[in-house]
């Protein structure tokens, strides 16, 4: 298929996604025994960005995942830094051209910044990281985002219900130093497209990676109306997420999320964040 026609039924393909993911979300909130459709964690194109966000007054939120099963309350700034878009990535091999189409394509990601309470820090292990570009063993630094998922739109707030959309985890980020000296190798030919785009564009992605984000479990305690747990829908998908070049984008869109509604202002093109795989070593 041709990268005309391809972008052609990806932008069919994206409306019907849409429509139905909605529609089943909202079905799965409210429908008393519907059945929850499935996702997987998509591909990821984010944005440097700036909006407003924060959790609600007098809250305490705790975070789990796996270097914190006990969990931690982290110190979360009230304001955005990244938007991420579910994005179609479409590679050239070597036996011909790979789709990889978005399964949740209304469901977003918003990131505020994070650190961990002053004076405490988290035991990091080294990792091993495997996905569609390779595999290396990654050394980690103390988070700095959390990534909440997001609906979004071009025209004004969404005003969706549930808050959240449906399928996808919330995550916490950490930064990643590779020693392995190229063993993550993304081919010369990457196109994307996301709702910023009207066709595939070709990307040049930078082989060392940036970020490793972990699902997560979310818990807030609320005055007045207790306690909600957004427990981790896939344990297994992380994102790995690599700088890459220029795309365009809009300039201004509203996300909403758990922590309020906000105009994101768009700034750049940052990272393409792949589903990966994650092993502790010792």
């Amino acid at each position: 298929m041709s990268m005309f026609l391809q972008g052609r039924a990806w932008k069919g393909a994206l409306a019907v996604l849409g429509a139905l993911s909605v529609a089943a979300g909202v079905m799965a909130a409210t429908t008393s025994g519907a059945a929850k459709p499935t996702y997987k964690v998509d591909h990821q194109l984010c944005y440097t960005a700036s909006g407003k966000f924060a959790p609600p007054t007098g809250s305490k939120v705790t975070l789990f995942n796996q270097f914190a099963p006990n969990g931690f309350t982290p110190v979360l700034k009230p304001y955005a830094v990244m938007h991420c878009n579910p994005v179609l990535k479409v590679i050239k091999t070597s036996v011909g051209q790979k789709s990889y189409v978005p399964t949740n394509p209304r469901a977003h990601l918003a990131c505020v910044p994070m650190s961990l309470p002053l004076g405490t820090t988290q035991k990091l292990p080294k990792v091993y990281v495997k996905n569609q570009f390779g595999a290396a063993v990654l050394y980690l630094s103390q988070p700095n985002l959390f990534c909440l998922p997001s609906w979004k739109s071009l025209t004004g707030p969404p005003n969706l219900k549930p808050t959240t959309p449906p399928g996808l985890n919330h995550f916490t980020c950490y930064p990643v130093k590779d020693f392995s000296n190229g063993a993550y190798k993304p081919p010369g030919a990457v196109y994307l497209r996301d709702e910023f785009s009207s066709t595939l564009v070709p990307v040049q992605v930078n082989p060392i990676p940036k970020e490793l984000c972990l699902p997560t479990k979310k818990v807030i305690q609320s005055p007045g109306t207790g306690t909600k747990i957004y427990p981790i829908l896939d344990p297994v998908t992380h994102l790995l997420c690599f700088q890459v070049t220029k795309t365009p984008f809009k300039p201004k869109v509203w996300d909403e999320n758990q922590f309020g509604t906000s105009v994101m202002t768009i700034t750049a093109t940052k990272w393409l964040c792949l589903p990966s795989t994650k092993k502790v070593l010792p």
